[in-house]
């Protein structure tokens, strides 16, 4: 149905932690079938947000040269029947327009979304990325660098006729973070969504458990979940041992 790409203009902004959960909550949350392709071949950790530890012999890179090895190249989260297909060491050599046809094919047949973790910043496969997608989040955090770096990104997205999300990961409130109306100048926004910070986020990493099942009550899943179903159209209607628990911080 969709191709969704999560982007960010630099590495630990929580990019991957945001992708894992938007990946779970559809998959949960929504009832819908979810595939995320790793492009994160500077740090790909996806795999352990989920808890897989095994060695992943097959890779993204082995299904752009063909398709074929989809199903030995897929690796399934029993806990949130998510599938991942993880990042090889690098995607140099490989016709990367490919990326593009796989993630329209996986979308238009096996999977009502497709999820691509992108490397973070600027690389050979940025745009590639960018234009394989639907939907695009960029995530940031409410730093003057981080959304400078944002700002290059929208560019970029801009440049190839697209729209993106902005998610800004790991709202404080602190007065040393930049405002609303600073963030919204700064990228010519009218609105984003924001995530707040949260001790249960590096806590369920730890875990190999997206936050949205290890701390299904707590604010930052709420608004994860509630990210998730803006993304593909829905509303997100918390349960009410949900609401319990985000009334009594669980």
């Amino acid at each position: 149905m969709a191709v969704i790409s999560i982007l960010s203009g630099k590495g630990g902004v929580g990019k991957t932690t945001i992708t894992s959960n938007i990946a779970t909550a559809i998959a949960n949350e929504f009832k819908r079938k979810v595939i995320i392709l790793d492009t994160n071949v500077t740090s790909s950790h996806i795999r352990l947000h989920f808890g897989m530890h095994e060695e992943m012999k097959n890779t993204l890179k082995d299904v752009i040269r063909d398709e074929d090895m989809l199903e030995e190249a897929t690796y399934s989260s029993e806990m949130t029947g998510v599938n991942i297909v993880p990042s090889p060491e690098s995607l140099k050599g490989l016709d990367l327009d490919k990326l593009r046809n796989l993630a329209s094919h996986l979308a238009a047949s096996e999977y009502n979304y497709v999820i691509i973790d992108s490397a973070p910043g600027f690389r050979e496969n940025t745009e590639n990325v960018i234009r394989a997608s639907d939907k695009i989040v960029i995530v940031t955090n409410p730093y003057l660098p981080d959304v400078s770096d944002s700002l290059k990104l929208m560019e970029l997205v801009e440049k190839n006729r697209k729209e993106a999300i902005v998610v800004v990961n790991k709202v404080r409130g602190k007065k040393y973070e930049m405002t609303e109306a600073q963030i919204k100048k700064m990228l010519d926004i009218k609105d984003f969504v924001k995530i707040p910070e949260d001790e249960k986020v590096p806590e369920s990493i730890s875990h190999g458990v997206p936050v949205t099942v290890f701390a299904k009550g707590s604010k930052v899943s709420m608004a994860l979940k509630k990210l998730a179903g803006q993304l593909i159209g829905e509303e997100y209607k918390p349960s009410l041992a949900d609401r319990v628990k985000w009334f009594f911080g669980a």
